[in-house]
């Protein structure tokens, strides 16, 4: 007697024909491509498309731009903020009233609130009514949904669901985790199921603040996407201006090199302060290093990391290897911050210009 999971049916023909379960069709890939941005790369219309960020990251800018274009396409776009203070509400409302859509406050205004909102939602969506010009964005989800809980997630994401196939165009603003994953890209925070249950997910990378209080943010599509989606860049000035860029800009990667500068300080100073001390061959370094506590692996990864024609994660060299020719061994010269060379003195050495 077979012991099959539940809901797996006994195999027949050949044994790998249920695989063909798992097979993108034709049509959904003809779907895919002919998918009507509203916006492009990151709102496709009649679908349910969730776009994650950390908190500060600009998400809410960036989506209230998205509304006033396509306002201009002619559809009417109500934008439900349950994620704003009273001191901001001024702020959104003019900018909702200046791109022709409307600001929905829930949280503020409402007999029953949120809950009662999502009463009249669901019902609206049980109705023989026709929402293909018509765009709700939510933010944010979690106001709506407890996305720790699989059930509640799951009930939500059938709403919203159920608008699509009334032909409404659904964006929900989302957070993400603290932590990353091991190659710093970000993770969604919630349960599975709301990842599984959108048609596209989609995140948002943002920089810090440059000198001029300007923040460049860029689209990461994950893997859940019906479209074809290419990253794009916005630019987020101090007066809260919105400017599409024509060039990609790699913010997770600039992230992911300040993250590892961060985490690299020590052994950075380390290595450093063994150069400027006359340890240029790499033997010597490393022996220097190790009497400071550094171990071979991580001194390795960052001598590597951190050298000049040996970049990773967009890293700044800090320093140069100049290969002796006599017996081929490593030999590391401090930069500065041009890019030249540092003038190095040797404590127990001759006194060397580099």
């Amino acid at each position: 007697m077979n012991n099959l999971p539940e809901g797996i049916e006994e195999l027949s023909c050949k044994p790998t024909d249920w695989m063909e379960d798992f097979e993108l069709s034709q049509e959904e890939i003809d779907e895919m491509e002919d998918a009507k941005f509203l916006v492009e790369s990151l709102i496709i219309s009649s679908q349910v498309t969730v776009i994650a960020a950390k908190a500060g990251c600009g998400k809410t800018s960036i989506l209230m731009q998205c509304c006033k274009d396509i306002v201009k396409q002619g559809y009417e776009v109500l934008y439900v903020n349950m994620d704003c203070g009273a001191a901001d509400l001024k702020y959104w409302r003019g900018l909702a009233n200046e791109g022709g859509f409307k600001m929905i406050t829930p949280h503020f205004k409402g007999a029953g609130g949120i809950e009662d909102w999502m009463k009249r939602l669901a019902y609206m969506s049980t109705q023989a009514i026709d929402l293909s010009m018509t765009v709700i964005v939510v933010d944010t989800l979690k106001k709506i949904a407890d996305l720790m809980n699989k059930a509640k997630a799951r009930q939500a994401m059938g709403l919203l669901r159920a608008l699509t196939a009334k032909q409404c165009t659904v964006v929900c603003a989302a957070h993400c985790n603290k932590h990353r994953t091991p190659d710093g890209k970000l993770i969604f925070e919630g349960v599975g199921d709301v990842e599984s249950d959108c048609d596209n997910l989609v995140y948002l990378e943002g920089s810090d603040k440059d000198n001029q209080g300007a923040k460049t943010v860029t689209s990461e599509p994950s893997d859940k996407v019906r479209g074809i989606f290419e990253k794009r860049t916005w630019q987020i000035l101090s007066n809260r201006r919105i400017i599409a860029l024509d060039t990609v800009v790699d913010v997770t990667g600039d992230c992911e090199a300040k993250r590892r500068l961060e985490a690299d300080a020590t052994a950075i100073e380390v290595i450093a302060s063994g150069i400027t001390e006359g340890n240029h061959k790499r033997i010597e370094l490393f022996t220097y290093a190790k009497q400071k506590g550094l171990g071979k692996r991580e001194f390795d990864a960052v001598i590597k990391r951190y050298c000049r024609g040996h970049i990773a994660a967009q890293c700044e060299p800090l320093w140069r290897d100049d290969k002796q020719l006599k017996d081929n061994a490593s030999y590391y010269v401090l930069l500065n911050e041009a890019g030249g060379e540092l003038t190095v003195i040797p404590t127990n050495r001759t006194n060397r210009k580099t």
